[in-house]
């Protein structure tokens, strides 16, 4: 049927063979911000605090459901928003920090089965989910400290290969891999 796909072209005047409304398994737009100081990243555990969906887009389960497991500094991307924008965003305003140095963004996709995901409901477990991924890399003057804004119970500078994969807060952990892994020269 026209406008349900198969090609990723969102838009109420999507070609026939693009997609009218978002696909069923939806779609995502993260921006994640890996904030180093040599091997560490600047690395965050949430506070259930009312300013999360604000901040990132999160919503008060998802916030409970991370606390405790590090994540790093994200959130989703605003429609027509530059995702360079949303970093200097989620540096500033976020995390609480002046003065970061940021690169051009890079991007990742994910494209997964819901299924895969034990706590979806049924009726969506045959679906697929596409998550579209701007990581963009900075760093920190040295000698700069940082602190915990209400939001965080915790900001620490961590290397990533030491944290165990059940210290991860959701799909996070894989983002810090796929981060990790050499681009591929042009």
């Amino acid at each position: 049927m026209e406008g349900e796909g198969p090609y990723l072209w969102l838009g109420e005047y999507a070609p026939p063979a693009g997609f009218r409304h978002v696909p069923p398994g939806a779609m995502c737009l993260g921006v994640f911000l890996f904030v180093r100081q040599g091997s560490h990243l600047l690395l965050g555990k949430v506070r259930d605090h009312p300013a999360w969906p604000g901040l990132a887009g999160d919503d008060p389960p998802r916030v409970r459901e991370d606390q405790g497991r590090w994540k790093v500094p994200a959130r989703q991307l605003r429609l027509g928003e530059d995702p360079r924008d949303a970093a200097r965003q989620i540096g500033e305003e976020v995390l609480g920090l002046t003065g970061l140095s940021y690169e051009e963004p890079r991007v990742e996709v994910e494209f997964w089965k819901l299924g895969d995901e034990a706590s979806g409901p049924p009726e969506r477990r045959d679906l697929f989910h596409f998550d579209v991924w701007f990581f963009v890399d900075a760093s920190l003057p040295e000698g700069r400290g940082v602190a915990a804004p209400p939001w965080y119970a915790e900001l620490a500078w961590l290397e990533p290969e030491r944290i165990p994969p059940d210290g991860w807060a959701r799909l996070h952990g894989d983002v810090v891999t796929r981060w990790r892994q050499p681009r591929a020269p042009p």
